[in-house]
């Protein structure tokens, strides 16, 4: 089975033989490729974080050529403690949380995307084994530096609803927290879009 990885402006491909094997054996090997801290990493398939590392890749239901996107930095990310509070209050945070991301992330996400050149011939991943490992470059152009800031933080804005706590029989907000990660959702996929299909400058 083959899972597409992406970190920031980064791709490759893993292929994975034995979908029993638990989830740290993926994060091991995601580690290597890309040379983040293994308690920093973050794995995200579908706007929902995959949080147990003991539980089996099957167990998360990931589909040949399923899209895990990385998040990491050199320090693990956190969140503070979130207080119980009402369903309410709970529902205007994710609210909250969604005008900001609107306000302050998509007006430079369709700057970025109305003045990225489009080419509809797409480039396709690159394929790696999971032993091998890739090098990024410290100095990118403009355009990689402005994709891969938005990739981040639109990124860290799904680990940022993910972390507001829900209790069990809070369906509206439940409804609301997954409405809401399924429009940040749209607006990355929107950008790895638009940015596999750039006109490629020699």
């Amino acid at each position: 089975m083959h899972l597409n990885i992406k970190w920031g402006k980064e791709r490759a491909t893993f292929q994975i033989e034995d979908p029993s094997i638990p989830l740290s054996v993926l994060k091991n090997y995601v580690s290597e490729w890309s040379h983040l801290p293994l308690e920093s990493i973050k794995l995200i398939h579908s706007g929902a974080i995959l949080k147990d590392d003991h539980a089996a890749l099957s167990s998360y239901r990931l589909r040949p050529n399923a899209t895990i996107q990385v998040v990491g930095s050199t320090e693990t990310i956190s969140f503070p403690p979130t207080a119980h509070k009402s369903e309410t209050f709970t529902i205007s945070q994710i609210q909250e949380q969604l005008f900001s991301i609107r306000s302050s992330l998509v007006p430079s996400l369709e700057k970025f995307l109305q003045i990225l050149p489009i080419n509809l011939n797409s480039q396709p991943n690159t394929m790696i084994s999971l032993d091998s490992t890739a090098n990024s470059s410290t100095t990118l152009p403009p355009m990689q530096k402005e994709h891969a800031k938005l990739s981040e933080m639109l990124l860290q804005s799904l680990l940022n609803l993910d972390a507001i706590a829900l209790d069990r029989e809070w369906e509206q907000a439940r409804q609301e927290r997954k409405t809401a990660v399924k429009e940040v959702q749209g607006y990355l996929d929107q950008l790895d879009d638009a940015w596999n299909s750039r006109i490629r400058q020699p």
